[in-house]
């Protein structure tokens, strides 16, 4: 097993933490002989350098075994994974991690959003996984989108480098308020905020630490307002914004490009008009398109992004908003 200390510090925290009975429900007919394959691993002192080599000697009804325990769709295909994916396999769930930092552990070829974010400080990790423990599962399923890190979608949806938020009491307070607290047109139904309620009321008699709030950085304001713009506007109305965006700076450098190369006399800009034109036409039927399947999304409503997020799996970081459109 990985030694270094904060992967150590993380699974000691998370042997407290208690999974929700449907996942356990779903591994249990797997789980004899996912320990059987575990203890091989650990006898075998399994890292993320042998993990690969060791999946690489086990037999097609193996590889099943671990891919039915870790709930993935597909079947194992060895030669497809990284060394996180392969080691993470090899774990129970309270021991997967995100080794590379990017805000997800590989599972498989697959991409998770663990329960509990490994960029939680110390403190902050025990009261959560101490007040997670004592709700429902119901309520934890719920709470578990106040882990969220809003600045992986972000940037993905920017396509500019992903730094990992810290989610402190900080970042969490702050989540809380802006569901508890929704500011118009932004929508959150009573079961959410019983649900995040529960988790706050838990949270706050757990966490001992300090709850001083620091000046807001530039990046965490940046993250606060695509959040803000992303709930009260509504999946389908923040998305359709962002691509006109979008749209409109391949237009401008589409025009620059046509004049550089044919000129600007009156003729070729009346030419370089019409193939704008149908350019931007062209453009606008790409956004309808992939703006159809989530026209039934109530604008400012919280509850299918909500449901997303929980389910996001992240597997085609080219399309980060796909899934969380798809409810």
């Amino acid at each position: 097993m990985e030694t270094s200390p904060s992967y150590q510090s993380y699974i000691t925290s998370m042997k407290n933490y208690e999974t929700t009975q449907g996942r356990t429900d779903a591994q249990k007919p797997f789980a004899n002989k996912f320990e059987e394959l575990y203890n091989q691993a650990q006898d075998a002192d399994i890292n993320l350098k042998n993990a690969k080599d060791f999946l690489q000697d086990l037999t097609s009804t193996q590889l099943q075994t671990l891919q039915k325990y870790s709930g993935l769709a597909e079947a194992i295909d060895v030669d497809a994974i990284s060394a996180e994916g392969a080691y993470n396999l090899l774990m129970h769930d309270n021991e997967q991690y995100d080794f590379n930092n990017d805000g997800v552990a590989e599972v498989g070829v697959s991409q998770k959003i663990l329960p509990v974010p490994t960029t939680m400080p110390v403190d902050v990790r025990d009261a959560y996984i101490k007040a997670m423990n004592s709700l429902d599962d119901k309520d934890k399923l719920m709470s578990m989108m106040l882990t969220f890190d809003m600045g992986r979608l972000k940037s993905q949806i920017d396509g500019t480098p992903y730094k990992p938020q810290t989610i402190d009491y900080e970042y969490l307070s702050y989540r809380v308020d802006s569901i508890l607290n929704p500011q118009p047109p932004a929508f959150t139904s009573e079961e959410t905020k019983k649900s995040i309620n529960a988790f706050w009321k838990a949270f706050e008699a757990s966490y001992t630490g300090d709850k001083t709030k620091s000046d807001e950085t530039e990046e965490n304001s940046a993250v606060a307002k695509f959040l803000n713009d992303l709930l009260t506007k509504g999946a389908t109305k923040f998305l359709a914004d962002f691509n006109m965006e979008k749209i409109q700076a391949k237009i401008d450098e589409y025009r620059k490009k046509l004049e550089e190369q044919m000129g600007d006399s009156p003729q070729e800009l009346q030419e370089i008009e019409k193939m704008l034109e149908a350019f931007t036409k062209q453009l606008l039927e790409e956004l309808e398109s992939s703006l159809d399947s989530s026209k039934k999304d109530k604008p400012g409503s919280k509850d299918a992004i909500i449901k997303s997020l929980l389910e996001m799996k992240v597997d085609n970081p080219t399309k980060p908003l796909e899934e969380l459109l798809s409810s």
